[in-house]
């Protein structure tokens, strides 16, 4: 009797534990309360549901980025997630890191993460552009503990940054700067939107899932400067910065505060590209994220402030440049795989500075389809 209450229990702590720990702990189950949308108004109920669930845009939490010292401070507990291309991951990437294409990152996330088995999840990429972008819509599905690794793999690798962050900051229009007051346009209506859907959360789950897959954010300031009347640029930095001097044209919005339906959101243009900048283009993803979500035609200009104006950054006292003493160098390992063991090896230790960073190899095996 005692052997088959205890094979009973046993069993019983079986199944709740693969009910919970498989767990992706994504919010549809504990979304508000939702009335389903009238036709046609899919963007009310989007925008209803946002900033009832969290105000993601405004958040004090939002830019989550995370240092690159914090993560490989931290490797068993984080998950890391580089969403780079293929090719640069098998090339090297952090020990561990699983790499996903942003568009199938939803349903990754959905079949195979535990979210809540790991203290946090790292988005990675070359500059934390794309991871920034990626962060923000997991963050909007309700993944709370979803990172960006600040700097991107340029602040894991100089090879990385070498290609990426130094071969980019730039004071080639730092002369063309101006101090005018630009207003904002007149309130309008929000974009449209066309899913099918009824419900706030499955709206927004399908705007995430086309967004992704789409995956177009992302302008350079050379761009942006052949035809700038071409472009509503958004000037996201606080007021007292954006006194000191902005791009010609440029329009300020407070950060975490203008851009709800009741303060300057509607402000913004349904019929025009929206470019954001910021210092370094990290926040500016996040918030590209947002709007192109809500349907805005919305980019990020990469790098930011640091790809036009970098020494200002430091002579008018506003911060935020990129430098070489982000770049931390550390090991990463190369093949198709995740992680690698080898025997004596060290995989938190650091190379010498400006030398490139220590690449240990993998054999390439069949990985196993698993997860929950």
């Amino acid at each position: 009797m005692k052997k088959s209450i205890y094979f009973l229990s046993i069993i019983f702590l079986a199944v709740i534990f693969f009910n919970t720990g498989c767990s992706n702990d994504n919010p549809k189950s504990k979304k508000i309360i939702e009335k389903k949308v009238q036709t046609g108004n899919e963007n009310e109920a989007l925008i209803k549901f946002l900033e009832q669930s969290g105000n993601f845009i405004n958040n004090k939490r939002i830019p989550t980025l995370i240092s690159a010292e914090n993560v490989r401070a931290n490797l068993k507990k984080y998950l890391i997630i580089d969403v780079r291309r293929h090719g640069d991951y098998v090339n090297g990437h952090i020990n561990g890191a699983v790499n996903v294409d942003p568009g199938d990152l939803v349903s990754y996330m959905k079949k195979n993460v535990a979210a809540g088995t790991y203290d946090k999840i790292v988005m990675v990429c070359y500059a934390s552009h794309r991871a920034s972008f990626s962060a923000m819509m997991l963050q909007m599905l309700g993944y709370s503990n979803v990172y960006s690794m600040k700097w991107g793999m340029s602040s894991w690798d100089i090879n990385t940054a070498n290609k990426k962050w130094l071969k980019r900051i730039s004071d080639k229009y730092a002369s063309k700067l101006e101090t005018t007051e630009n207003q904002k346009l007149p309130k309008t209506q929000l974009p449209e939107i066309h899913t099918g859907k009824t419900l706030g959360y499955d709206i927004l789950e399908a705007r995430v899932d086309t967004v992704l897959k789409r995956l177009k954010f992302e302008i350079g300031i050379d761009k942006v400067m052949e035809n700038p009347d071409d472009y509503y640029i958004v000037n996201y930095w606080p007021e007292y910065n954006y006194k000191k001097g902005h791009l010609s044209g440029a329009v300020q919005y407070n950060p975490k505060s203008s851009l709800i339906k009741e303060a300057d959101l509607l402000t913004l243009p349904t019929d025009q590209k929206i470019v954001i900048y910021d210092y370094t283009g990290q926040h500016a993803s996040f918030v590209a994220a947002y709007l192109q979500v809500l349907g805005y035609d919305a980019y990020t200009l990469t790098y930011g402030a640091n790809s036009f104006m970098r020494s200002k950054l430091t002579s008018l006292k506003i911060g935020h440049a990129f430098d070489k003493s982000q770049i931390k160098n550390y090991p990463m390992v190369q093949g198709e795989l995740p992680s690698v063991k080898t025997a004596g090896s060290d995989n938190n230790t650091a190379a010498e500075d400006n030398t490139p960073a220590q690449i240990i190899k993998k054999k390439k095996v069949k990985e196993e389809e698993g997860g929950c």
